[in-house]
This record gives structure tokens, sequence and C-alpha cells, in this order.
């Protein structure tokens, strides 16, 4: 029925036309828009990186009208819009919401100069048909109920099996899946869930959510997704393999021995800064992260972008508490941390992480990305496929081995998981630090259990939780929400009422 109703509303909107003659016909001159229809990728022009974030999509709605109708984010981020935007072109002269541009005589180039509220930027796109058949296939995807089904086996040393093997409760699982593919949850990619080292629950979504199936699991599983602050959990795991090997002696270390460029920021009382301070976030350097807008010039963690010396400037900072007393969250000191792996290792830490991390674990993919200065983004710049990502998990909760191979130090996954700090709370429980690790109780039949997780920017998560012989993970695109919040009360409403309260 609603095939024959839009057959109708087009037939009416083709004879609209004919009766209001060539001034209607300009509007949908075959020819000129279709210089524009179909896909461009490229992004905004910034100094350190290539505009080649986006693919959008610009088509015909049924009465003839031009309208952008789908934003993909290709980069890590992987995050897919519809949209209905009135766009107008004409002679090679193209605007919608606070963009107005230019395509080049060729017309596959697009340069555009958006301006929303007073804040000016310059982007650029080019053509890209050999886009055109997948994001036609994202825009026009049907919403259809969602269907669990089980991971599939990829000899990547995952075992893969159904709910109820591992005592879980498909049945429920498959309620809040459902509820996902609802968009109710705001844009959650994926969700995972490990029991007894067996993958049970490896699900994709786009689209807020109403994307999902085999073709969306084609398409985002195979793909790396950026971890934001997630990314500190292997930060601190490489640190805890450096150590063991021997190229970092302790992290009771003064951080100074391994930053001998910068020596001259840590004399008088920021001697004392150790390797451990950075970790645990109570360096006692002063820094303004929490709470402050990103483009607020008083953001510490977005001025990294714009310093010509990361470390530099985080070490500049005034000492304004005695090292190891105060915890404060500062994604400066965790970048730090990526320097001194570096320094100590004397390679790249992707390279370091791919020989002695990556590859005992069987992860081929990943990105991992630098601020402009050159300095590794250790805080929050990995992109792994969340496949690979529960594997880190993995790796923890069963004390630092993976299928037999210990790779993580036993003692470094118990140290580094063992909270310091105490410096909030979520809910009626408290929030704990480690290195580089979260911790909360978390609330089951008959009592709580403990969890530890980082999260990350935009709704990444990893989670353990060791008494459940559990592993969580989720990936989002819903930035600039408080992550912590929504997956504490998912995890409590959702998910651990379906886990047989059994202990390991």
């Amino acid at each position: 029925m609603s095939k024959l109703l839009n057959a109708i509303r087009l037939s009416i909107a083709i004879f609209a036309l004919l009766l209001t003659g060539c001034a209607s016909a300009d509007s949908v001159d075959a020819q000129e828009t279709g210089e524009i229809i179909g896909s461009w990728r490229g992004g905004e022009v910034l100094p350190y990186a290539r505009p080649d974030s986006q693919v959008i999509v610009f088509s015909l709605r049924e009465d003839g009208t031009l309208a952008l109708s789908l934003i993909y984010e290709v980069g890590p981020r992987a995050r897919v819009w519809t949209t209905d935007i009135e766009v107008e072109y004409k002679d090679g002269v193209v605007s919608w919401a606070y963009h107005t541009g230019q395509l080049d005589p060729a017309r596959d180039t697009m340069r555009v100069s958006k301006n929303y509220r007073g804040d000016r930027s310059e982007w650029m796109w080019v053509r890209d048909r050999g886009s055109d058949s997948l994001t036609e296939r994202l825009r026009t995807l049907e919403e259809v109920p969602f269907s669990y089904s089980v991971p599939p086996a990829q000899d990547d040393g995952w075992n893969c099996g159904a709910p109820e093997d591992v005592g879980l409760d498909g049945a429920r699982l498959s309620r809040f899946l459902t509820r996902i593919a609802q968009g109710e949850f705001g844009d959650i990619h994926s969700f995972l869930l490990a029991r007894h080292g067996t993958l049970v629950v490896e699900e994709y979504f786009a689209r807020q959510g109403r994307g999902h199936g085999p073709f969306i699991a084609s398409v985002f599983r195979d793909r790396v997704h950026h971890l934001a602050s997630t990314t500190k959990t292997v930060t601190s795991a490489l640190m805890g393999v450096a150590i063991a090997q021997g190229s970092i002696a302790s992290a009771a270390d003064p951080i100074v021995r391994y930053l001998p460029d910068h020596a001259s920021r840590l004399n008088g009382e920021k001697e004392a800064i150790t390797i451990e301070h950075l970790l645990s976030m109570s360096s006692g350097l002063q820094w303004r992260q929490s709470g402050v807008r990103w483009s607020d010039p008083r953001n510490d963690a977005a001025a990294l972008w714009r310093t010509s010396d990361l470390v530099d400037y985080v070490l500049a900072k005034p000492l304004v508490a005695p090292p190891g007393r105060r915890f404060v969250y500062s994604n400066g000191t965790a970048a730090v941390v990526g320097t001194i792996l570096e320094n100590a290792t004397g390679m790249p830490l992707g390279r370091f992480a791919e020989g002695h991390l990556f590859r005992p674990l069987g992860i081929t993919d990943y990105l991992w990305t630098r601020y402009p200065d050159g300095t590794i983004e250790a805080d929050g710049g990995l992109a792994l496929r969340p496949r690979d990502l529960t594997k880190i998990g993995q790796v923890y909760l069963d004390r630092g081995r993976w299928n037999d191979v210990q790779v993580v130090p036993e003692a470094w996954v118990a140290r580094s998981t063992q909270q310091r700090f105490v410096f909030g709370s979520v809910g009626s429980a408290s929030l704990g630090y480690g290195y580089f690790w979260m911790q909360t109780d978390l609330s089951i039949a008959g009592g709580t259990v403990r969890s530890f997780f980082h999260p990350g920017d935009g709704g990444q998560i990893l989670m353990v939780v060791p008494e459940l012989d559990l592993v969580v993970v989720f990936t989002a695109g819903t930035y600039g929400t408080d992550v912590k919040r929504v997956y504490h009360a998912i995890l409590s409403e959702h998910v651990l009422p379906a886990v047989d309260s059994k202990p390991r």
C-alpha cells in the first residue's frame, strides 16, 4: 500500500510540474542536478588531518527537489545519519543549512564554507561514485524486526556460542537488543558480550539503531572503531608489558628518567612525579578538562590539539598538589605516558603494541592516531574492531592470559585494576580509579559484584566483571553524553539480570 501511495504522490508531483511550466522545470533540470546527485567524500579542512572523514549524499525527493539525504562517517567513528535537508544548486553554486560553496569547473570537487553561529570552517568534498551503491543501500535500508544470531566463528581465537550455552537468558537479551534496534538507547554501534571465554553476543547497528542485520554486520564487523578514552586500557596494558620486558624498571620510576628532552620542566618538586602518578591521574599538575566546554580556551584537553609541543605543554603546568595526593582526570598525562613508552622501548607505540600485545591476540587491524605535534594519542586515539577490543577484556578477565599464553603479566592486571582513588559516584555506587582503569560495584540479585572498566566519549566502553566471568563491550556515536551513567543503568537494568549469578 505504501508503494502505491508513493507512486500516486510522484505522479501528482510530475503533473503539477507540467502544469506550472518552465519556471518549475528549472528546479528539476536533470542535467544540472546530475552534477551533484550522489556520493561525495571529504570533510573539514584541518592542518593536521586529511579531509576524508565523511561521505555525504545528495538525492532527489519525490517532489523533484534536491536534498542532503545521508551523512556517513567513513572514519573510525562510523556514524550514519539519514537526513532531509533542503539543498539549492544552480550553475555550480550549492547551499544548505549554514553551508555555501562552489563546484569546480569539472564538477568533481566541492569547496564549502560553513558558518554556524559565527564559527566559520572550510570543508572540501570530491565526487565518490564508488560509494554510491553502499550509500544508497544505507539510505534506503528498510526497518525490519530485530533478530538475534550467534556470532560467527572467524578463526580468530574466539569460541562462539549462544547465550543459553553459558548461563545467560537469551530471550531477555534479545528484548534488550530489540530496544537498541528501536533507537531507545541512542546511536549504539555495537554490543558484544562474552562469558566463560565464549563470545555469545556480537551485534552491529547504524542509523540510531534502526539499521541492523546481516548487511550492517558485513559493513561494520571488520571495521576498526574509535575507542576514545577506552584507549587508556590498552596503554595501561602496554606499560605492564614494557615493565615485564625490562624497558622500564618500575611504575615507581620518576618520569624525568624517560623524558630527557624535558628535564628542565621536571625540577624541584616536580622531580617526584612518577609513572605511577601519571597512570593514576595524580601527578599534581594543574589541569582543566572535565566540566569545561571543548570550545572554551581554558580546556586543556582541547589545547593539546593546538600546541607545538604537547609534552612540554603538560609538564609546564604548575604543581598544585603533592604528587600522588589528588585525582584529576587528564588526557595530557595519559599522552605523556605514551611518549614515555616510546622513549623507553625505542619504537612507535603502535609497533610495540603490534609486536607484544596485538599479534599474540590475533589482532591484525588497528589505527592509532597522533596529535598535530606528532605525539602519540595514547589517551584516546586508538581504533580497534569491537571483536578485538573484547579480547583485551578477556585477557584482563583471565589474569593476563589469552588461550593459555601469558600476554600481560598477571601481577600487572591485579595492580592496574586496583582502586587507588575514589573520585565520584554513579547511582549509589562509588567510582574508583587505578592505572587507567575505573572500578565500580554493580547490583545483582542478592548483592553486588565488582567491575572494572573504562568509558570513552561517544559511548565506548570495555567492562570486565570477574565474579560473573563476563566481558562487555559497547561502541557508539552518542557524543557529549555521560557514558558512565548511561551504561551503569543499561547494565543494571538489562544485561546483568540476564546473567545467572553463579560465581566463576
